[in-house]
């Protein structure tokens, strides 16, 4: 009764307010992330040896990790839902934490904090949206508009906290703990919309109940899959947040001169980005999804070798340097999208939040890579080398995505989905890897079990986007186009 009174309670909440619970993670954790990339600069007071700022930076990966590992698979024995809201409390819990460090090692252990929370939220928010759609071949989609809002959204208003602080004239010591305690009231709204607003989306609730076998066996049979989704988002990883830790320095063009030009660069590159998040979710509803992420590695890779070859000439220019690095965030952003919608529909539903988890992590092994080594590469001076590397990742990502990253479409996902519910994942891979399947080609038993699987979720989440798409002809048409 009480499960049913809070179901009617939710259902009342404007879908605007359901889906901001969904996302408002996401963009505190991009928000956190971005803020590394200036604390070192203001929080010179605390006076970090060379270890002690490279563990600052890599901190929050490594909460990130764990929390990837552990809250993916809890939350398939236990709901969204509860992970949700528990990923909120302990990014609060770290953030808070964080705006009141009192030295370089208690802001390191606040920053592992949190990532514990941060790395829930990617498996957690990505799985719990692909599930609330409507028409399963609108997963990515719904995934798309998460991280647009959440990696879109996230690092612009972390860079306007920074930029609006310094310009004011207010001290180094003083910006670093107030743009830390924005994020933790960020994280605190997240936590107060997500205790009232979040539930678990039918089809997870009904899927989960029926699945027999896919708990025993998953890695028996999805090791190529999960291969593909870990080991691109890795590589995809190494670039994004090697580029985005150091983006400041990148863009610095007088060590002598005011640090906010610096910092405003960073903000403007970080806004011009938003159209390429916005044709995200609607280009993966008229292409499939690897093909998304075939193309936003290949801009990556002839985007980089331009920067690569050409630095010393470009770097001259301003203009052309910035709208090249420009061009290359835009079409990072594509896979970026990908990696992260990818896992969150592929993977049987009783497994999803493993699958999604243990992906995430190894992305979050890669960004630890990046930071690190492209940190290292800064500090040499060596910005050259950082966008030779973005061409070699790229280019091994391009490989991994057309050997493991399979082709499909709503009815191909809902099918497997079918198989590995009743058991059989053998079956449900070959039909994952299988190609898009067009609605005339299944027989009436399986045509009605995907419509009435369709029936039965509510949409919540990113129930907001939705406008139509359980129509079944609409469904058929995006279906086919998609492929």
């Amino acid at each position: 009764q009480e499960s049913t009174a809070f179901a009617g309670r939710q259902a009342m909440v404007n879908p605007a307010v359901v889906a901001l619970a969904t996302g408002i993670g996401l963009l505190t954790d991009k928000y956190m992330l971005e803020a590394t990339n200036f604390v070192d600069h203001y929080a010179t007071h605390m006076n970090p040896s060379s270890q002690q700022k490279e563990f600052i930076k890599a901190a929050m990966y490594a909460g990130a990790i764990l929390g990837m590992i552990t809250l993916g698979p809890i939350s398939d024995l236990t709901g969204r839902r509860f992970c949700l809201i528990l990923c909120s409390v302990i990014t609060a819990a770290g953030a808070l934490l964080s705006t009141f460090a009192w030295d370089a090692n208690a802001l390191i252990v606040a920053r592992i904090i949190t990532g514990i929370g941060m790395g829930g939220e990617y498996p957690l928010a990505s799985t719990h949206s692909a599930e609330s759609a409507k028409d399963t071949s609108n997963g990515s989609r719904n995934v798309a508009l998460l991280y647009l809002f959440g990696s879109g959204g996230g690092p612009i208003l972390c860079d306007l906290v920074v930029f609006i602080l310094d310009v004011s004239g207010m001290e180094g010591p003083i910006i670093w703990r107030c743009v830390f305690g924005f994020g933790t009231a960020l994280a605190f709204l997240g936590l107060f919309l997500r205790f009232f607003t979040t539930k678990d989306s039918d089809k997870f609730v009904k899927r989960t109940k029926t699945a027999k076998g896919a708990r025993r066996n998953f890695f028996r049979f999805y090791w190529q899959p999960l291969l593909g989704t870990a080991g691109i988002w890795l590589l995809f990883d190494i670039v994004e947040y090697g580029l985005k830790q150091n983006d400041a320095a990148i863009f610095a063009a007088d060590a002598d001169g005011p640090y906010w030009q610096s910092v405003l660069t960073v903000l403007a590159t970080r806004s011009l980005v938003i159209p390429s998040l916005v044709f995200a979710p609607w280009l993966l509803t008229q292409i499939s999804s690897k093909r998304v992420q075939f193309i936003g590695f290949v801009g990556c890779f002839f985007s980089n070798l331009v920067l690569a070859v050409g630095y010393k000439q470009l770097k001259k220019i301003t203009i052309l340097f910035d709208a090249l690095y420009i061009v290359q965030l835009s079409f990072q952003s594509l896979p970026g999208v990908t990696t992260m919608a990818i896992p969150a529909e592929i993977f049987p539903s009783a497994m999803r939040g493993t699958g999604a988890g243990i992906s995430a992590a190894s992305g979050k092994v890669g960004a630890t890579i990046g930071s690190y080594f492209f940190t290292v590469l800064k500090e040499e001076g060596n910005i050259q080398g950082i966008f030779y590397c973005v061409v070699g990742t790229s280019t091994l990502a391009l490989i991994m995505t057309f050997l493991f990253t399979p082709f499909y479409n709503g009815n191909a996902l809902d099918k497997a989905e079918m198989f590995a519910a009743g058991g059989d994942l053998g079956n449900a891979v070959k039909t994952l890897y299988g190609g898009p399947i067009d609605s005339s080609l299944l027989d009436e038993k399986e045509q009605a079990e995907l419509e009435a699987g369709a029936e039965s979720n509510d949409a919540a989440g990113f129930q907001c986007v939705e406008n139509g798409s359980g129509d079944d002809d609409d469904s058929t048409e995006d279906d086919e186009r998609r492929s």
